[in-house]
């Protein structure tokens, strides 16, 4: 099969070429100045790891070399780039180390499936047609959402996500550090600390908790908490491949393991116990409470001090036990709080009913749209968009799934339904429009396998979705190449859904303990 019919994300343009096709050669070289060698050595890792070949890095290029190149003046956006394909050379330019990033996954397509995985020189014979892509994003921010409160992840884990998303162009990966049952971030101890509230508590008791739900395997989560070193590490490797961290501290609902760790925080004084259900919205911090914003201020200030990246996102979802005007006298404060450290302030669409600052985002996932339309229009504040029917890679795939949930009304929720949608609706246009991410909630995951059977294919919708123009994306073709990325998922050791309506091109193990349950016909048919 001919690589360049299987490109995901689609490309907005693509060019056969009048030339033989390129072959790499043993004494091929990466070629690359000092601004683009991180990326050369990404690219080169990959490609010495599929074909065994030493591929060095060099300034000099000669014939049958692959070469990237960064030059001042690029059409597209900082993340757009061009990728030329000749007999004699494989030739990748963008005006930034971004662009380059977003080339290499295109060159990384377009060598074959069996260039994955850790048998060097497993073909021996690595052709690519002749062809000139040249492509750009759609939204500037594509991204996922691990859930990691309810279950941690560890620091090896979120490496992992961020190495198997990269290659979607997914650029952004958002980490919901706290809720309910588990506190993740470590917050130090001030040097001023006037009500003497126990942050370190916040992971010591905080960092034990997790969710229990009896139909996961196993029924409770996992436990752990990132220190602060943990979590500059995870940007920095995030970093290197061109994705960007964003934190968030839920407030002022999703608190039960803040009130469990800081006693101060509730109106009696009183340390709540930690819980491990999945309820939500039953939790609140209090509006009469100094302490409430004491310790907003303390803990994204620090969170705020560590995080690499433009966006500090706070939450404000699903806060029923909040009484409405309450909810807004300290919304209103922790947007405040949050802008002042420098940082736009990102959070869930109901936190647009407080006065946000100039470059708040808000997002997207649930209710009234018509009421982020609005905002978008009136006060020109970007939109993430998460609609929960389109976007939500906790949803079960269908009834027998043996992980997800099913509150989000509707379904099926295969990839077609991640796929076929457009963000811009309702009123929005692409320029209010950020981008568009998929969270993932972890109630029911426990490992990273499990994580990626909810995610994957749904999240490659989503990339799509994301990255290429409305007018050149088309469900059928999708669909096609959806099943050509089957082998060279399973070569990565990449667990996804089998959806019964594409012809795989190969299919990775089963992470769950039993047969498979065969897809009810309704959830997914190969049509003729």
């Amino acid at each position: 099969m001919n690589t360049t019919d299987t490109l995901i994300p689609r490309p907005s343009h693509v060019e056969h070429l009048d030339s033989p096709a390129f072959t790499l050669s043993p004494k091929a070289r990466i070629v690359a100045s000092d601004p683009a060698v991180p990326v050369a050595e990404q690219l080169a890792s990959l490609l010495r790891r599929g074909t065994g070949f030493e591929l060095p890095i060099t300034e000099d290029a000669r014939p049958g070399d692959i070469v990237l190149e960064l030059v001042d003046m690029f059409d597209g956006g900082p993340e757009a780039y061009s990728l030329t394909v000749t007999s004699d050379a494989i030739r990748l330019s963008s005006s930034t180390d971004a662009g380059l990033f977003n080339g290499v996954q295109t060159l990384r397509q377009l060598f074959p499936a069996s260039i994955e995985g850790t048998e060097s020189g497993a073909d021996g014979v690595w052709v690519i047609p002749a062809v000139e892509i040249v492509d750009a994003p759609r939204f500037a921010y594509r991204g996922l959402m691990l859930d990691v409160a309810r279950n941690f992840f560890t620091v090896e884990e979120v490496k992992e996500q961020i190495d198997v998303m990269t290659q979607f162009k997914l650029n952004a990966l958002h980490l919901h550090l706290t809720d309910d049952q588990a506190w993740r971030i470590e917050i130090l101890e001030p040097k001023e600390n006037p009500s003497g509230l126990d942050y370190a508590n916040l992971t010591r008791l905080g960092g034990t908790g997790a969710v229990e739900v009896p139909t996961a395997v196993p029924a409770r989560g996992n436990s752990g908490f990132y220190t602060q070193q943990d979590f500059r590490d995870i940007q920095a490797y995030a970093a290197s491949r061109n994705v960007l961290v964003v934190p968030e501290i839920d407030l002022p609902g999703h608190v039960n393991a803040a009130l469990a760790a800081i006693p101060q925080l509730s109106p009696d004084g009183e340390a709540k116990p930690m819980s491990t259900t999945a309820e939500v919205g039953w939790s609140t911090l209090s509006a009469d409470l100094p302490t409430t914003y004491e310790f907003a201020r303390e803990v994204l200030g620090q969170l705020a001090d560590i995080t690499v990246g433009p966006y500090l996102h706070i939450g404000g979802d699903e806060a029923h036990v909040t009484a409405h005007e309450d909810y807004v006298a300290m919304v209103q404060q922790f947007v405040q709080i949050a802008a002042a450290t420098g940082k736009a302030v990102v959070g869930w669409n109901e936190f647009a009913a407080v006065e946000l600052p100039e470059d708040a985002v808000i997002q997207y996932w649930h209710g009234d749209l018509e009421a982020t339309v609005r905002q978008a229009h009136n006060s020109g504040t970007p939109v993430i968009m998460s609609p929960a029917a389109n976007t939500y890679l906790d949803q079960k795939y269908a009834p027998e799934s043996p992980v997800g949930l099913s509150w989000v009304e509707g379904g099926p929720f295969t990839w077609s339904e991640y796929y076929n949608w457009d963000p811009a609706q309702s009123g929005l246009h692409d320029e209010q429009i950020l981008g568009v991410e998929g969270p993932l909630w972890s109630e029911t995951v426990r490992n990273n396998k499990q994580a990626q059977w909810l995610l994957y294919p749904r999240a490659v919708s989503l990339a799509e979705v994301a990255w290429s123009g409305q007018e050149v994306r088309n469900a059928g073709d999708f669909r096609r190449r959806l099943g050509a990325l089957g082998e060279r998922l399973t070569r990565q050791g990449v667990v996804f859904q089998e959806a019964p309506d594409v012809e795989w091109s190969a299919k990775p193990e089963y992470p769950f303990s039993g047969a498979m349950t065969a897809g009810d016909p309704k959830y997914g048919t190969i049509e003729a």
